[in-house]
């Protein structure tokens, strides 16, 4: 059973203010079962845009979207706007981090 996202978003927020890493939710999508994207920035336009998805066996994965390679902030903001238009249910969560951490990962690091 998976948790509701709103809970495992305000979860990684307060992960993120513990490590003082600077994140935010960009756009509040559907608080029960809504995607979720990650806009992880790691530099002056150095942007990663995750998502993620759960295999067959219910494991969580964080998939790059844009093949592991930083795209400028132009770009990515396209990109998450094409995926708010086919799902206006999801989440955006916006990260600084030059160490690229995805603050998702880091709770279940810490669990």
């Amino acid at each position: 059973m998976r948790l509701k996202t709103n809970i495992v978003i305000d979860a990684a927020l307060r992960q993120a203010n513990n490590l003082a890493i600077p994140a935010c939710i960009s756009k509040k999508g559907d608080p029960d079962a809504g995607a979720i994207f990650l806009e992880l920035e790691t530099g002056l336009d150095c942007v990663h845009l995750f998502h993620r998805r759960f295999d067959f066996d219910e494991n969580e994965i964080w998939e790059c979207l844009n093949q592991g390679d930083p795209q400028r902030a132009d770009i990515i903001a396209k990109q998450i706007q094409r995926e708010i238009d086919r799902d206006p249910d999801c989440w955006v969560v916006t990260v600084q981090d030059r160490r690229a951490r995805n603050i998702f990962n880091i709770i279940s690091e810490c669990t």
